[in-house]
């Protein structure tokens, strides 16, 4: 069974987005999986640095904030799924901020060590998904991650579920 980090920048604890993490991690649950889902809006999480402590040997970043909490987790973990609903033509600001931090990860244990598989959740009430998806791509290639699904949409729980389900 896989251990699945969410790492959900949804603006609101219950709008379009939370729903889809909510009816992913369902599936998840039922196919006998373990889910721990960040809801990144209400974390304390700094911006990368660059200060490049991570290379120093920092466990894994110089930064003490609860970014260690999501570190923790993704030392053990299989698949990351990224929640996002778009906000002005990219994902919202605390997916980003997240995904710059997990630079230290890489930095400190190498991409070969960093290798998962992800999933991508995204709602908007503009179908105008092409750029955020398309920085989504970008960053699961260039880290060498595989996309084993991508949900785009307000109201479609079902494939969110299945999706979870499908999870191996």
């Amino acid at each position: 069974m896989s251990n699945i980090i969410i790492l959900n920048a949804a603006a609101r604890k219950n709008g379009n987005t939370t729903a889809l993490v909510k009816a992913f991690t369902e599936g998840a649950k039922e196919s006998g999986h373990t889910v721990k889902e960040f809801y990144l809006q209400t974390m304390t999480i700094r911006g990368c640095i660059a200060c490049m402590g991570c290379a120093r040997n920092a466990d894994p970043c110089t930064q003490k904030d609860e970014m260690s909490q999501i570190y923790n987790e993704f030392k053990t973990c299989d698949v990351v799924v990224f929640s996002s609903p778009v906000y002005f033509f990219g994902v919202a600001g605390p997916l980003k901020t997240c995904t710059d931090r997990l630079f230290a990860v890489f930095s400190k244990y190498g991409f070969e060590e960093c290798q998962r598989k992800c999933a991508l959740l995204m709602t908007s009430d503009d179908p105008q998904y092409e750029q955020a998806v398309d920085w989504y791509h970008r960053f699961t290639d260039n880290v060498g991650w595989d996309n084993i699904g991508e949900i785009l949409g307000s109201g479609r729980t079902k494939e969110a579920h299945d999706l979870g389900a499908s999870v191996e």
